[in-house]
């Protein structure tokens, strides 16, 4: 008899990281999203019937098998990154940070395994060495994580079939094995059909093929001179000079889709993406429906894990269990 295997997820969001541990073979335990930006209703219609949390406080006593988080980023998108700044991070205090609480979490609670995912830039200010974390505010480790084994690793989801350049930092732990999570080692495991099978096509014009109908598709409006703007840009190309309103090149990935305030440009109209593109461009199914208003729908999309990303370490840590 196969043995159940448990996931839960902490800072959660509307579900990026448990659609994919669902894709994997896991149970789903909880989802605690404290972020108010996080339309609950999004979560709830994806996955009805499990448990929902707004606060680390209530969540319930059972210990999973595995606890994802993917904590606030805009504190290592800012703070701390630049050198005159790191001398002042202790300023800030560690329970600040939603990345440090995630982990007091992981030691409360104790799962068999866990996953934490943040951009690049969090190296710069907590990073392991073995199972010890360091802090860029502090000559001490701050935190032993003593009953795990740690791997930290950086993955682009354009390797994993989605249409999008998007690197991040993965923090794996494991109790009963070494993390060793190598994409081209999985691929030749029975992981390699689910893999090709859920791809999209790591294209923006693959990403967008037959979307025409499909929910989350409302098209948005524009002042004439924006349009004009916009008609005048070549791919590649940006309304203000910067990544924000480029237009998307049809035959690569996109570049990162992050929120409401940096929005692309469709290859081929006058105007910014719609919600269910900036989803496909995230590997969201067009079954999974997004709710809220416009800029909260943007913000949910872009502040996920991407789905196919989370498959494939929850495939991975479930394949080294049933080893």
């Amino acid at each position: 008899m196969e043995q159940k295997v448990t996931a839960g997820t902490i800072y959660g969001g509307i579900g990026g990281a448990l659609f994919g541990a669902k894709r994997a073979g896991f149970d789903l335990a909880f989802n605690v999203e404290p972020r108010e930006f996080f339309n609950s209703q999004t979560f709830k219609h994806n996955f009805p019937g499990v448990p929902y949390y707004r606060s680390l406080e209530k969540t319930p006593s059972t210990r999973e098998t595995l606890l994802i988080g993917s904590p606030n980023c805009k504190q290592f998108s800012n703070l701390g990154t630049k050198r005159r700044d790191r001398g002042r991070l202790h300023e800030y205090g560690l329970d600040k940070f939603d990345y440090f609480k995630f982990l007091r979490y992981i030691l409360k609670t104790k799962p068999d395994n866990f996953i934490l995912e943040n951009v690049p830039n969090v190296l710069r200010t907590f990073w392991f060495e073995g199972n010890a974390l360091r802090f860029s505010g502090s000559s001490d480790s701050v935190l032993i994580m003593e009953d795990y084994n740690i791997q930290t690793i950086k993955l682009n989801a354009v390797d994993f079939g989605v249409p999008q350049n998007r690197r991040r930092v993965f923090i794996i732990g494991c109790k009963s094995f070494m993390p060793d999570f190598d994409l081209k080692k999985l691929l030749r495991t029975s992981y390699d059909y689910t893999y090709n099978r859920w791809s999209i096509g790591s294209t923006v014009e693959a990403a967008f093929y037959n979307i025409k109908g499909k929910p989350n598709q409302t098209k948005p409006r524009h002042t004439q001179k924006r349009i004009d703007g916009f008609r005048r840009l070549q791919f590649e190309e940006s309304y203000y000079g910067t990544q924000n309103n480029k237009r998307l090149h049809p035959d690569k990935p996109s570049g990162v889709v992050a929120s409401h305030c940096s929005r692309f440009v469709h290859p081929y109209e006058s105007r910014v993406l719609t919600v269910r593109e900036c989803a496909r461009l995230m590997g969201f199914p067009d079954h999974f429906v997004f709710h809220g208003t416009e800029t909260n729908r943007l913000d949910q999309v872009g502040k996920s894990i991407v789905p196919q990303v989370s498959t494939a370490l929850c495939y991975y840590i479930k394949h080294k269990l049933e080893e």
